[in-house]
């Protein structure tokens, strides 16, 4: 019984030693995985400014879905192309997305942040929305992240009292 126990004592740090890079493997995998998000995030930020479509529309999954305040969803990707043809002459001001959380499931990442942008219509005063958001990405068989589901919440501006 004596020679059990120390066989067993004797392994002890050879199957901890085995076991402690696949949890630090795993640590890293998903850092790596919020960075390759986070610039998605970034590369998407660039593409909305545009106002293009086409170039906006890529970042979605085919079954993507956008939750936008006030319409039905917009569901697949050609959708949202539609919906972002849909307002000729928009000029986007200022356009910001800060994420503040990405947490990581194997191929799926979401993402919690605020946003901030300013857009001008044609014929219409310039208009600030600012809000929250959450995004869903999942990682494509050829590795990139697309956007399954959008979600925006704005947030009312708080009101200033008069003088």
């Amino acid at each position: 019984m004596r020679r059990v126990r120390l066989r067993l004592l004797a392994a002890t740090p050879l199957l901890i030693s085995c076991t402690a890079p696949a949890a630090h493997s795993e640590a890293t995998d998903a850092a790596a995985t919020r960075r390759e998000v986070a610039a998605a995030l970034q590369r998407y930020q660039v593409a909305a400014r545009t106002v293009n479509p086409d170039s906006v529309a890529a970042f979605y999954a085919p079954t993507a879905t956008l939750f936008e305040p006030g319409i039905n969803p917009i569901q697949t990707r050609d959708s949202i192309r539609a919906f972002m043809a849909s307002f000729p002459g928009v000029r986007v001001d200022s356009a910001t997305a800060t994420p503040d959380t990405i947490e990581v499931f194997g191929g799926t990442a979401y993402l919690w942040g605020s946003y901030f942008e300013r857009l001008s219509f044609p014929g219409q005063p310039q208009s600030e929305q600012h809000g929250k958001f959450v995004m869903e990405w999942v990682r494509q068989p050829d590795g990139a992240w697309l956007i399954q589901r959008l979600f925006r919440v704005p947030v009312p501006s708080p009101q200033v009292p008069a003088p």
